[in-house]
C-alpha cells in the first residue's frame, strides 16, 4: 500500500511538478495529499530507505517539518453543491428523484445528497435540531430529507405531478388515468392512512386525499388473470434460471419488466396481509415457486444468500473457520456481518444460513489466523511424536514456543464460554489437551499408555505411579478412572496386609489441629506446638500420591478430613474453608473470596464433581 501511495506521488511530480507540502500540497487529488501530509508528521519513524524514497520527491526533512494538511475548501465545495441542488430542483421538482447515479453539473449529486442525509441524522441525534447544512437544502426542498422512505416521498412527488398536469384523483373510481404501480401505491395509502404520521397526510390532502376521500377508496382493482398469468410464466422461466425470485426493480428478463411487475406483486400481498385478506391466487403461484419471493428482509439480502447457496451447492466449502477465504471479497464481507449480527437476524433468516453452513454454533466459533494455524501446525507434529499436548510451559517445538501457547489456550478456554475454532482443532489432535485434572498426570498417564507394549516391561516410575493410582482411585475423576480402566489398570481389590505400622508422631497433632479448625486443609509453613504440621502434612501428601503412604495413617487422616489430599490444587481447598468460615459465621465474602466465588461460577464445568459438591454447600452455583 506504501509503495502504490509513494508511485502515485512520483508520476503526479514528474507531470505536474513540486508537490509543495508547505502550502499543503494543493495540486494533489485529497487522498493523495492526505497520505504525503501523513508521511510528513510521521517521518522520523520511517525506515531510512523510505524517507530516501521520499526525498527523491522532493520531501526532505526540512520540507516535512513546514508540511501544512491537505483540506478541501469546504465552504466553497458546498456552495458549488447547492446550486447544483438548486438547478435540479428547477427542472424535477424535488430533490428526493435524485439517485446516487445522479451527476448535476459534474456533481455527484445523488451521493453527495446521501451523505448529507447521514450527517444531518447523525447531527440531530447530537443535538436535538437540523444542521445548517440541512435548512440550507430545506430552503430548497422541505422534504429533501424526509423522517419516512424517500420511495414514499418519491411516490407522492409522482402523484403530485400527475395532479399538476390537470388530472383529478378519483379515489372512488380506483384511481383512474395512473399507472398500475401509482394506483397501487395511492390505493394503499388510503387503506394505511390513519397510520400515517400527520406531515404525510397533509401531503396526501395537497394532492386531493383528505381522511374523508380516503375512507371512500375503492379496493384495489384486481390484474387480469391474463396479466398475471404472463407474469407468472416469466417469472417461473427466471427462476429456473437463477434459483430465485429475488429479482431487483431493474430486472427485465425476455424482455419483460419482471423485477416492476414482482413489485407490485409483493405490494399488493403486503397490502393484504395488512388488511387481514386471504392471499392472493397470483401470490400463492408465486410462493409455489420460491417460497421466499416476497421475505421480511431485504432483497438485497435474499439474492447474496442464494449467490453463495449456489456456489455451496456446486461443491464450494464455506471454510467459516477461516474467515470464508474460498469466496470473493464482497461475499466474504456479507458471510463475516451475518456472523457477526447472527442472533439479531430474522429465525427464518438463521434457517436459511443453516442450510449453507453458517449455524448457531459456527457463528459463535472465533475463526483461525495464520499465527494459529503455525501453532496448530506445530501442535500436530509435536502430537505425533509424543502422543499427547499435555506440554511443560517452556516447552519449544522447531523453534515455536508451543508450551506458552497451549498454556495460553487453556487459560482462554477456561475463561472463555464462546466456542473457538482452534480449540476445536486442539481438541480434535489430542481430546485431553487441556483436562480438568493436573498436565502431570496427564503426562504421566501418556508414559503409561506408550510404554505398554515395552518388551523389557513397565519402567520403574510408572509402576510406582499405577501403584499410586490404585491408592487414589476414590479421589480420581470418573474420566480419569475410565482412562486406567482403558490401560486395564483396575481399583485395587486386594487385602491390605496387617503388617502394623508405628503410629506417626504427627498424627497426634493433625488431630489436634483438626479438632481446632475443622480441616486439615494449612499452608505449608503451619506449625503446631513447635511442630512443623504444614510441612508433615506435604510430606503425607506426596507419599500418598506416590502410594508409599502406610494404610494406618491414611485411614486416620480421612477420617480426620475426608480431603486432606485432594486430587485438586491444595491451595483451593485452602480457600474454600476460608469461604466456608465466612459463610458459616454469617459474614460478607472478603473481596479476595469474593473474586475466587466469581471464578468458581465461570468454571464451574471444568471444577471436579466433589469440588462442585462442596461449592453448593456454602451456596455457591454455577453462574
Amino acid at each position: 500500500m506504501w509503495q502504490r501511495f509513494y508511485y502515485q506521488a512520483r508520476d503526479h511530480t514528474r507531470a505536474r511538478g513540486p508537490l509543495r507540502p508547505e502550502h499543503g500540497f494543493p495540486t494533489t487529488s485529497f487522498g493523495l495529499g492526505e497520505w504525503l501530509y501523513n508521511q510528513c508528521t510521521g517521518y522520523d519513524t520511517l525506515h531510512p530507505a523510505q524517507q530516501r524514497l521520499l526525498a527523491d520527491i522532493g520531501l526532505t526533512p526540512e520540507t516535512a517539518r513546514a508540511a501544512r494538511p491537505r483540506r478541501k475548501h469546504m465552504a466553497t465545495h458546498f456552495q458549488r453543491a447547492l446550486a447544483c441542488a438548486h438547478t435540479f430542483v428547477g427542472t424535477h421538482g424535488t430533490l428526493v428523484t435524485a439517485t446516487t447515479d445522479t451527476v448535476q453539473d459534474g456533481l455527484k449529486l445523488g451521493q453527495w445528497l446521501a451523505n448529507q442525509r447521514s450527517k444531518d441524522r447523525a447531527y440531530q441525534h447530537r443535538h436535538g435540531a437540523p444542521s445548517p447544512r440541512a435548512l440550507a437544502l430545506s430552503a430548497i426542498d422541505p422534504w429533501w430529507n424526509p423522517p419516512w422512505t424517500l420511495e414514499w416521498q418519491r411516490s407522492w412527488h409522482q402523484a403530485r405531478t400527475h395532479v399538476q398536469d390537470g388530472h383529478v384523483l378519483e379515489a372512488a373510481s380506483g384511481f383512474p388515468g395512473t399507472s398500475s404501480a401509482l394506483a397501487t401505491w395511492l390505493t394503499t395509502q388510503c387503506a394505511q392512512y390513519d397510520t400515517l404520521q400527520p406531515d404525510q397526510q397533509d401531503l396526501l390532502a395537497h394532492i386531493g386525499l383528505t381522511a374523508d376521500r380516503a375512507r371512500g377508496a375503492a379496493a384495489r382493482p384486481a390484474e387480469r388473470e391474463t396479466d398475471v398469468a404472463v407474469g407468472l410464466g416469466y417469472a417461473r422461466s427466471y427462476h429456473s434460471t437463477h434459483g430465485t425470485l429475488a429479482a431487483a426493480i431493474s430486472t427485465v428478463h425476455d424482455g419483460f419488466e419482471l423485477g416492476r411487475w414482482l413489485r407490485r406483486q409483493r405490494q399488493h400481498a403486503r397490502t393484504d396481509a395488512d388488511r387481514g385478506a386471504p392471499q392472493s391466487a397470483a401470490a400463492k403461484a408465486l410462493t409455489a415457486v420460491d417460497p421466499w419471493w416476497c421475505p421480511p428482509w431485504s432483497l438485497a439480502w435474499q439474492r447474496a444468500w442464494q449467490h453463495i447457496h449456489d456456489q455451496i451447492k456446486a461443491g464450494h466449502h464455506l471454510d467459516a473457520d477461516h474467515h470464508f477465504r474460498s469466496f470473493a471479497p464482497a461475499q466474504r464481507t456479507w458471510l463475516r456481518t451475518q456472523r457477526n449480527h447472527y442472533d439479531d437476524l430474522h429465525p427464518d433468516q438463521q434457517s436459511l444460513l443453516a442450510d449453507i453452513g453458517l449455524t448457531s454454533e459456527t457463528a459463535r466459533t472465533r475463526p483461525l489466523n495464520p499465527y494459529v494455524e503455525t501453532a496448530l501446525a506445530h501442535a500436530r507434529a509435536y502430537a505425533a511424536a509424543h502422543h499427547t499436548l499435555a506440554v511443560a510451559y517452556s516447552t519449544i517445538h522447531d523453534g515455536f514456543p508451543l508450551g506458552r501457547w497451549l498454556n495460553d489456550q487453556r487459560q482462554q478456554a477456561r475463561r472463555d464460554t464462546t466456542t473457538n475454532a482452534r480449540h476445536q482443532a486442539l481438541t480434535t489432535i489430542d481430546p485431553w489437551w487441556n483436562p480438568p485434572w493436573d498436565l502431570a498426570w496427564q503426562r504421566a498417564y501418556t508414559r503409561a499408555r506408550t510404554t505398554q507394549s515395552r518388551p523389557t516391561g513397565l519402567p520403574a516410575d510408572v509402576r510406582s505411579w499405577i501403584r499410586a493410582q490404585h491408592a487414589a482411585w476414590t479421589h480420581l475423576r470418573p474420566q480419569q478412572q475410565q482412562l486406567l480402566a482403558d490401560l486395564g489398570i483396575a481399583p485395587d481389590s486386594r487385602r491390605r496386609t496387617s503388617r502394623v505400622y508405628p503410629t506417626s508422631p504427627g498424627l497426634a497433632h493433625a488431630r489436634a489441629y483438626t479438632a481446632l479448625n475443622g480441616h486439615l486443609a494449612c499452608s505449608k509453613d503451619t506449625r503446631h506446638d513447635d511442630f512443623a504440621l504444614g510441612d508433615w502434612l506435604t510430606q503425607k501428601r506426596r507419599a500418598a500420591r506416590q502410594g508409599r503412604l502406610s494404610p494406618t495413617t491414611t485411614q486416620v487422616l480421612e477420617n480426620l478430613d475426608p480431603w486432606w489430599c485432594p486430587p485438586w490444587p491444595h491451595t483451593w481447598q485452602r480457600t474454600y474453608h476460608q469461604a466456608r468460615e465466612q459463610h458459616d459465621a454469617g459474614q460478607d465474602h472478603s473481596p479476595t473470596i469474593q473474586r475466587w466465588t466469581e471464578q468458581q461460577r465461570t468454571r464451574w464445568n471444568t471444577l471436579h464433581p466433589q469440588q462442585q459438591h462442596l461449592l453448593t454447600t456454602i451456596d455457591i452455583h454455577p453462574g
